[in-house]
């Protein structure tokens, strides 16, 4: 599930958590038997050049999630559901998240840079990327995919870039 809203947001004492647009997402998480999910992205103010992207994930801790995400987390799941008000004190306060990365159009690349590598850039899709494996496997073999084709990298040079959102949320 993936909620955007511009809804004022609380938390389980009644605080503002922020009155300006916010947004979630979150599945269920069978491998621990819980929530799995996140938020609007954070902006990495950092200049390209100083950002290390490895070690990626909780060995990085400028990039995992601090106590405001969980606090907008909880508080927007218990927004969305009443089952999760007052159930803020079960976020596992394990470091979490990392960072990511998003193309200029905010749509996956699937193509080959170089004769022996073949790159899939996803945008932070993530589990939207579930059936690309198969295509990309296939146009390894020598099939080319059309359904790859609008996600080739030549699209930016050639500006055929795919619709900008007209949502509100600057993360949509």
């Amino acid at each position: 599930m993936h909620v955007d809203t511009d809804a004022a947001l609380y938390d389980e004492a009644g605080e503002l958590v922020t009155d300006q647009p916010w947004g979630i997402y979150y599945k269920p998480d069978t491998n621990f038997g819980g929530v799995q999910g996140g938020g609007m992205p954070r902006r990495v103010d950092e200049p390209v050049m100083d950002v290390a992207v490895d070690p990626y994930g909780p060995e990085k801790s400028s990039y995992v999630v601090d106590e405001a995400f969980g606090r907008l987390w909880t508080s927007g799941l218990a927004h969305c559901h009443r089952r999760f008000e007052n159930k803020a004190g079960l976020l596992s306060r394990s470091p979490s998240g990392g960072i990511g990365c998003f193309t200029p159009d905010s749509f996956p690349v699937f193509d080959r840079f170089r004769q022996n590598a073949y790159v899939i850039a996803d945008s932070n899709h993530g589990y939207k990327m579930i059936g690309v494996g198969d295509l990309v496997a296939r146009e390894l073999l020598g099939d080319t995919q059309e359904l790859l084709e609008p996600f080739r990298f030549a699209r930016y040079e050639r500006g055929e870039l795919h619709p900008t959102s007209h949502s509100p949320f600057p993360w949509s």
